[in-house]
């Protein structure tokens, strides 16, 4: 790893040796010590130690959020909270973070902790009181729903772009990032909707 405190004392002498140079000889002999040690702490601040920190870089807004797209930035706010859930137990009917959820469990807590209304309790109630998204309109905090089972809604997960999304998939699993590519899911898929409203 990188001293950045030695790496600011070579600069800072550097800096001296540049400042008190006398000749064009001394400039670009403080030059050529400077640069080296600027590329080390460019490289060095691209480093990271976990992939999942980039992926939720990824989802995190850097400037400010406009009044009008306020709403869209909280759905993106309740995906990253979800990514946070991610290696939680499935538990069928709960949406407590300390024990764990199942599928709509964890989709309307991220939801309401982030700000958006509350939706029902269920995947089929949350497809009823949503509105229907096409897929090249998906934006991260979107909800898919699935029919695993039979014709009926009966999973929902929330979309983390990149085609991925996280949800939490049955008993005996743990809450975890999927791709919608995979055909178990392509099969099962029923579309994208999205929830507006804030509390």
């Amino acid at each position: 790893m990188v001293k950045v405190g030695a790496i600011i004392a070579q600069i800072r002498l550097s800096y001296t040796d540049f400042i008190f140079a006398k000749n064009n000889q001394a400039i670009m002999k403080a030059l050529f010590i400077l640069i080296p040690f600027i590329g080390v702490m460019l490289a060095a601040s691209v480093v990271r130690a976990d992939p999942l920190d980039d992926f939720i870089d990824h989802l995190t807004p850097s400037d400010p959020t406009p009044l009008a797209l306020k709403p869209i930035a909280k759905l993106q706010e309740a995906a990253i909270a979800a990514i946070s859930f991610v290696g939680k137990p499935y538990v069928f009917g709960s949406s407590n973070p300390d024990v764990g959820f199942d599928c709509s469990g964890l989709v309307q807590y991220v939801l309401l902790q982030s700000g958006v209304k509350k939706l029902p309790r269920s995947s089929l109630e949350m497809y009823e009181n949503s509105s229907p998204i096409e897929m090249d309109n998906l934006v991260v905090g979107d909800l898919l729903f699935f029919r695993t089972s039979n014709s009926q809604i009966n999973h929902v997960g929330i979309y983390v772009g990149e085609g991925r999304f996280i949800h939490a998939p049955s008993s005996g699993n743990f809450v975890r990032l999927d791709k919608l590519e995979q055909s178990y899911w392509q099969k099962a898929f029923a579309g994208g909707r999205r929830v507006l409203s804030l509390e």
